[in-house]
């Protein structure tokens, strides 16, 4: 797998993580397939319209998302790639923040020449 589309793969999550953070629902409907399965750390199961629509309606508030480490891994001939990593998660919750770290699997796709995210499932670790 070349350098340059690794290193756009990870342009992906960054942005991802960014629009999250910032309720950006625009520029998430633009990264996410129609048909994504978004699985959360508590096993919820989410479409993308849910998801979406729970960050820009401010029912989940990511304050921060920092990736401490990340694998881009090709699938077949560079229409499909995994992405392993971890990560810090900061949400803003009723009774103030939490702060944890996750493991997490990514899988994107390219969908009529545009790579999106088709599925996610990330676990809550300990902390280390």
């Amino acid at each position: 797998m070349s350098a340059k589309l690794i290193e756009a793969i990870r342009g992906l999550e960054r942005d991802r993580f960014r629009a999250m953070v910032d309720g950006n629902g625009p520029l998430l409907d633009s990264l996410l397939s129609e048909t994504v399965s978004y699985v959360h750390t508590n096993g919820k199961r989410e479409t993308k319209r849910q998801f979406v629509d729970g960050i820009t309606a401010g029912r989940r508030r990511y304050r921060q998302i920092e990736i401490q480490s990340q694998e881009v891994l090709p699938v077949g001939r560079e229409t499909c790639v995994i992405v392993t990593g971890r990560a810090l998660i900061e949400m803003e919750a009723n009774n103030g923040a939490l702060l944890f770290p996750i493991a997490y699997t990514a899988l994107h796709a390219q969908e009529d020449g545009e790579w999106r995210l088709v599925a996610w499932q990330a676990t809550r670790c300990a902390i280390e």
